[in-house]
């Protein structure tokens, strides 16, 4: 047997769907006990558990989100989602989860098939937020985290990746750093890593791609061997000056750790190293790591905030771009 309805109960039960309906919702002004007697027996004994969105539509009182995540393995995203799931609970929502796995189209998968279950609104941190699908949703029920579109159509919320890594690397180059290198994945457009390299330019003045190195991401072996190889082509060039490396995020600074300490090299004495991120384990290392710390959380909690009163306050108006603060934490690590 298929998945039960409410109108499979009816059926059962003897009586209109609307009966059913409201006794889901509590409503028994109307209702005989023998009914709700009877009701209960048969949703006890189907083991029936009902479409709350579906509940939630029929009562005009929808309160479920969706939220697109771009890939669940980002540590980012877990403080993220802990900031809307806290938002959710205080605002009395549910929330409906999916992750795209870093594929565009499963991301407009992802984003259809929570049209197609009625939620309320929908919250993305986006694979790609030029992405068409996003023509076909309206500012009124979605906003964006993290990553920004080239035009922006959807209310984003995200931190100044530009102004915050400047500041960290003008910090660098008051420690007497001769040469720095921006150490990334390859750009994709993505707005998060453009503009950290934005922000790193707008420091150093550097004028050419000489300062830039790529990391695969999710690449072969034989790549990550290329990238080693690269690092210690830096390393030889720069015997005589005091070489530093920003890193774009922590799982950029862990591939460069790897290499560095494959090749013999450690921070402070042979370079310099500061990246954006904080995690736990980066305070553990010896001496621990300089970072931009981003409140990942409060991106969640903010984005809830914002998507809530949309949705209760019918607010219309053009989308805007939150800038949630940053701190700069500074070690010896340069």
């Amino acid at each position: 047997m298929g998945k039960l309805t409410i109108k499979d109960i009816a059926m059962m039960a003897n009586v209109s769907t609307a009966t059913v309906s409201n006794y889901l919702n509590g409503n028994y002004d109307h209702m005989s006990l023998e009914t709700r007697k009877n009701l209960n027996q048969i949703i006890s004994d189907t083991k029936f558990r009902p479409n709350f969105t579906a509940r939630n539509l029929a009562k005009n009182d929808n309160k479920t989100i969706g939220v697109s995540i771009a890939d669940i393995t980002n540590p980012f995203t877990s403080q993220v989602l802990s900031g809307i799931y806290e938002q959710c609970d205080n605002y009395h929502y549910r929330v409906l989860f999916t992750n795209a796995d870093n594929s565009e189209q499963k991301e407009i998968d992802n984003i259809t098939r929570l049209q197609n279950e009625g939620v309320a609104g929908i919250i993305v941190d986006p694979v790609n937020p030029d992405s068409p699908i996003y023509q076909s949703l309206s500012n009124q029920n979605t906003v964006m985290v993290d990553r920004q579109a080239t035009n922006l159509i959807i209310d984003t919320v995200a931190t100044d990746n530009l102004a915050s890594v400047e500041e960290l690397v003008d910090q660098m180059q008051k420690r007497n750093y001769d040469n720095l290198y921006f150490v990334t994945w390859p750009f994709q457009n993505i707005s998060t890593r453009t503009q950290r390299y934005e922000g790193f330019i707008k420091a150093t003045n550097y004028s050419t791609l000489n300062h830039l190195v790529a990391v695969p991401h999710h690449g072969k072996e034989l790549e990550y061997q290329q990238f080693t190889a690269n690092i210690a082509t830096i390393m030889q060039e720069n015997t005589d000056t005091k070489v530093g490396f920003f890193c774009m995020n922590a799982r950029v600074l862990l591939r460069l750790l790897q290499a560095m300490q494959q090749l013999g090299y450690s921070y402070p004495a042979d370079y310099g190293v500061a990246t954006y991120e904080e995690f736990d384990w980066m305070q553990v290392m010896t001496p621990p790591i300089s970072c931009i710390r981003q409140d990942s959380y409060s991106i969640g909690q903010t984005a809830m905030h914002i998507l809530r009163q949309k949705l209760e306050q019918k607010l219309q108006r053009q989308p805007t771009l939150k800038l949630i603060p940053t701190q700069q934490i500074l070690h010896d690590s340069f």
